[in-house]
């Protein structure tokens, strides 16, 4: 008996080890939620709100606002490398992130859209900090930010000129 119970303990010591190892051997998770190489939630600085895709929607003109933060993929978003930016694409509807009407007036709403790679939905980033980025419209020059400085559940994204406010600032 004690011969199996000493045999039973090592077997558990060595797949532990063997975990260990494994867990070490694996890439860790990304450092920063602000990551735009892979699925994330873009939290607003000033709100500590996600930024999302309203009421779940699929369709093209959609508002984008920002709500608490869940596990929703109307929050998930991706950046990928395209013209003079990233297009920004929802992981739940599958479109793009975009200043409504090609507009560069401060204030002008932003929505998705069916991606098609127009100068309206490419965004430069900037890196503020670790995981903290400032996004800028290409074709406004105008940065993405919740309008009015509001942090309530569904307050509008919106573009404005960029001045790096915590209102402007994601992560």
């Amino acid at each position: 008996m004690h011969l199996n119970i000493a045999t039973s303990v090592r077997r558990v010591l060595s797949a532990a080890g063997g975990a260990l190892l494994i867990s070490l051997a694996l890439p860790s998770a990304p450092a920063t939620a602000a990551d735009l190489n892979e699925w994330y939630f873009l939290a607003n600085w000033k709100s500590a709100k996600c930024l999302e895709v309203g009421g779940w929607s699929t369709d093209n003109g959609a508002g984008v606002d920002q709500w608490d933060c869940h596990d929703g993929d109307n929050q998930r978003w991706k950046g990928i490398r395209y013209g003079e930016g990233r297009l920004i694409v929802n992981a739940h509807s599958g479109k793009c992130l975009e200043v409504k009407g090609w507009s560069k007036d401060n204030g002008a709403q932003i929505d998705q859209w069916d991606c098609h790679g127009g100068a309206n939905q490419q965004w430069k980033t900037e890196v503020l900090g670790e995981g903290i980025l400032l996004l800028t419209n290409v074709n406004s020059g105008k940065c993405l930010e919740i309008g009015g400085w509001r942090i309530d559940n569904g307050a509008p994204a919106t573009q404005w000129d960029c001045h790096r406010g915590d209102n402007q600032v994601w992560a």
